[in-house]
């Protein structure tokens, strides 16, 4: 079994480039272990290794050049590129709307040409958050809390200067914020307080917490992912982002085998259905 797993860009790991390059690195190695060849590379030599057999891709590239490259590679994909586009907002919110609009915060996308329009209804009490409508962050102001309205100008400005095109503007939601993290969906699953000091430590279910999460992960189509969580003070669960192979910083040596072994036994379901069409045959 041969594995290509391809680095993240630099670009799109703002303030994680280590943590980033580490977790692919960690299940990599627990990869060979169990016997899998892995073939390790950064984005920008992709186009050398194109005419090679693989069995499996593991891409923690975003950008769409580079996703545009790897794409058509006959081989099982843990994430597919399909689900990386997916984890682009603008994607992710008509997905999410469809099948998980209950757990999601009212949120509304618009181009640069609408923004910043009329103010959202869903604009009082708390104000939003304005966030940057494809990649997820690429630095620290892709994404802004703005409670007055008129400061939303200054987002566009600042976006406007870097080419972005669309914005999501999404109801803030008062509660604690969780970070989770996921395999499968529905196989292994971690979450933790943002900032643990400043939390109110609202009850919830974290069996619910687990459920929803995976509800987001299977609309967008990733198997490997985190995210981002609100607990309100009625202990209402909603998932506000999500996105392919995080990082995994706080987690990285629990979850790098459980990632290596969910990739494993799709290769190996895979090497099955294929040695069933070659008996049929």
């Amino acid at each position: 079994m041969r594995c290509l797993s391809i680095f993240r860009e630099i670009t799109n790991s703002p303030n994680r480039e280590s943590d980033d390059a580490l977790i692919l690195k960690a299940v990599c190695d627990e990869m060979i272990k169990l016997g899998v060849k892995v073939h390790l590379i950064e984005p920008e030599v992709i186009d050398d290794v194109l005419n090679d057999n693989w069995d499996a891709v593991v891409p923690m590239c975003e950008n769409p050049e580079n996703l545009e490259k790897i794409k058509n590679i006959n081989a099982v994909f843990i994430n597919p590129v399909e689900s990386v586009y997916n984890c682009y907002r603008r994607n992710m919110f008509n997905l999410v709307n469809k099948s998980c609009a209950d757990i999601f915060p009212e949120s509304i996308m618009r181009s640069m040409n609408d923004f910043p329009g009329e103010k959202p209804y869903f604009f009082e009490p708390h104000g939003v958050w304005i966030k940057r409508g494809d990649v997820h962050n690429t630095c620290l102001h892709d994404v802004h809390y703005v409670k007055r309205w008129e400061d939303a100008v200054r987002v566009k400005e600042d976006f406007e200067k870097r080419n972005i095109k669309d914005v999501m503007i999404q109801r803030h939601i008062e509660g604690d914020l969780i970070k989770f993290y996921g395999v499968g969906p529905g196989k292994w699953f971690s979450w933790f307080y943002h900032k643990p000091t400043v939390v109110k430590n609202y009850k919830f279910d974290e069996n619910l917490l687990h459920k929803n999460a995976s509800r987001f992960a299977k609309a967008v189509g990733v198997e490997v992912y985190g995210g981002d969580a609100i607990v309100t003070s009625e202990s209402k669960i909603y998932i506000i982002d999500i996105n392919s192979w995080p990082s995994f910083a706080r987690v990285r040596n629990e979850v790098k085998k459980h990632i290596a072994e969910h990739i494993f036994g799709v290769l190996k379901e895979k090497s099955k259905m294929e040695e069933t069409q070659k008996i049929k045959r």
